[in-house]
């Protein structure tokens, strides 16, 4: 079904999109997909009918061999060596094709901690190869737009380092702002607040009612959850964007999949690879106890309208910690009653 692209000699990739097996397992992968779908329906789609640059997803497609030669074949200095290999292959003229109306089924992560390392891992790779390729892409004869464009698809990330910013400076702007009416406060607060989460909802939503028509209704319960599963991100993408600009190497973290459909259970006892959160989901939960902080103040101070902003905050941290937590404890449980039950079968058996 996608193969015939390739009779057009310019085409170096085609893209299809992602689909999930597991979408209604947990709340969690709900989530996921909604946040994967505003990437494949809309990011994805506009750039390929825009002719601007997009990237090859690492799977669910196919690429000409000719082209990644041609592109300098595969490196292995970024963490994302597909977008790496996407913008040096479209930067030599090579044509991408995306096909949203085929989908390639794919696992999403079902716990907390693999879909965040999946995330830094991305964000981290997104990162390196903006600090790798840009310089050329902006050199380069292609028209400005697709200049413009190609900085704003490789810099997003950078917005985590500045979510932490603007999460450090809150309370001082709180307790700063203490004399100021709630009039003005509503002229100045009030619009940014209404600005940045139409944007957002509006661009998840569209991308889930163009996939699920009628039911799409459903996003609308999840949106918040969404918004507090960025927030959740921001400490180790922070750390990971970093990283990138500092140059420090990591080794490339695999996400842990399980082989579960929607109802299948994951037995995390027979799972040999997954990963540990160490410090991470402390640091979490303490950022969710500074943001309760916060909303005691604002109560006490009748800051009512930055409520609901700092709870989104509350949420997520403490979402993201717990969650962690639990399922590591969780899975320690099942992998000591396991190995139990085995240390007494050998025994028995001699």
């Amino acid at each position: 079904r996608s193969i015939h692209h390739f009779s057009d000699p310019k085409v170096g990739v085609v893209q299809t999109r992602w689909s999930y097996l597991n979408r209604d397992f947990n709340f969690l992968t709900e989530v996921e997909g909604l946040l994967l779908d505003g990437h494949f329906i809309l990011e994805h789609g506009a750039r390929s009918r825009s002719g601007l640059f997009f990237n090859f997803n690492g799977t669910a497609g196919i690429l000409r061999r000719a082209m990644i030669d041609d592109a300098g074949g595969w490196q292995h200095d970024t963490l994302t060596e597909d977008s790496d290999l996407s913008y040096r292959a479209q930067l030599k003229g090579w044509r991408f094709v995306y096909v949203p109306g085929i989908e390639c089924p794919s696992e999403l992560p079902v716990e907390t901690y693999g879909f965040q390392v999946q995330q830094s891992r991305w964000a981290k790779g997104l990162t390196q190869v903006a600090k790798k390729l840009l310089p050329t892409i902006l050199k380069s004869d292609i028209p400005r737009k697709k200049k413009i464009e190609a900085f704003f698809h490789l810099t997003p990330n950078i917005s985590y380092p500045l979510m932490i910013l603007v999460a450090a400076l809150m309370l001082p702007v709180m307790i700063v702002r203490f004399y100021m009416g709630w009039l003005q406060m509503l002229l100045l607060d009030f619009p940014l607040i209404v600005a940045s989460f139409w944007s957002i909802s509006a661009f998840y939503l569209l991308a889930h009612q163009q996939l699920f028509g009628k039911k799409w209704k459903r996003g609308i319960f999840l949106l918040p959850a969404l918004m507090a599963a960025g927030i959740a991100l921001t400490i180790i993408n922070t750390k990971a964007v970093l990283e990138a600009l500092f140059g420090v190497e990591t080794a490339f973290a695999r996400t842990p999949k399980y082989a579960v459909g929607a109802t299948g259970k994951v037995k995390l006892q027979e799972v040999k690879y997954r990963r540990r959160s160490g410090w991470l989901p402390y640091a979490e939960l303490a950022f969710g106890t500074y943001f309760l902080g916060m909303v005691a103040y604002a109560l006490d101070t009748y800051n009512y309208l930055t409520i609901p902003f700092l709870m989104l905050f509350v949420a997520g941290y403490f979402w993201a910690g717990f969650s962690t937590l639990y399922q590591e404890f969780h899975g320690r449980l099942q992998w000591q009653k396991a190995r139990q039950a085995q240390l007494e079968f050998e025994k028995s058996a001699t």
